[in-house]
């Protein structure tokens, strides 16, 4: 059931990144019921000062998205911008705090802590995937809750001939 909803609002997003809306809900006429209705609950949701809500819906583990869907004291929805975005990235800088950083990027994939730096946690977000590699976000929080630093980590995926899950052929020994 989780992954035929994830499906369905990976397909929602997408449709909203090349048309105003998601899924048939216009930006300033659908309202956080419908949204709720169509999406299902948000992962996280923040207050806005001015009244309004900041709703998150990820993709995370598995899926490379994460969109912030902004409602207005109104109750429609104001905004939808995905997390992911190089703006983003650049606004993750040193000295923000773990509660800052999820409201950019929404809920990372995994939060690890490493034993020969136990005062360190790292928090990362699969970013871009394609056949040939994958893209990882990465931030490094100190022990009082801020940022250190962050930067990207680039997988390649295996492939090739030498890469093959098949048999390898034998060479018969001479003599």
């Amino acid at each position: 059931m989780t992954r035929r909803l994830l499906a369905l609002a990976a397909c929602l997003f997408a449709a909203a990144c090349s048309h105003p809306g998601v899924g048939g809900l216009a930006i300033g006429g659908a309202t956080e019921a419908e949204l709720r209705a169509k999406l299902g609950a948000p992962s996280m949701v923040w207050n806005e000062p001015d009244g309004g809500k900041l709703l998150e819906y990820s993709g995370q583990p598995n899926g490379t998205f994460c969109h912030m869907i902004a409602i207005g004291p109104d109750g429609k929805v104001r905004e939808i911008r995905q997390a992911f975005s190089e703006e983003n990235f650049r606004r993750v800088v040193p000295g923000l705090g773990r509660d800052e950083v999820r409201r950019l990027l929404g809920r990372p994939e995994e939060t690890l802590r490493f034993r020969l730096k136990p005062d360190e946690e790292v928090w990362t977000w699969r970013i871009d995937e394609t056949t040939e590699k994958i893209e990882y976000f990465n931030a490094y929080f100190g022990a009082d809750g801020r940022l250190l630093r962050s930067e990207r980590t680039v997988v390649y995926k295996a492939s090739g001939p030498g890469f093959s899950h098949r048999k390898i052929d034998r060479i018969p020994r001479r003599g």
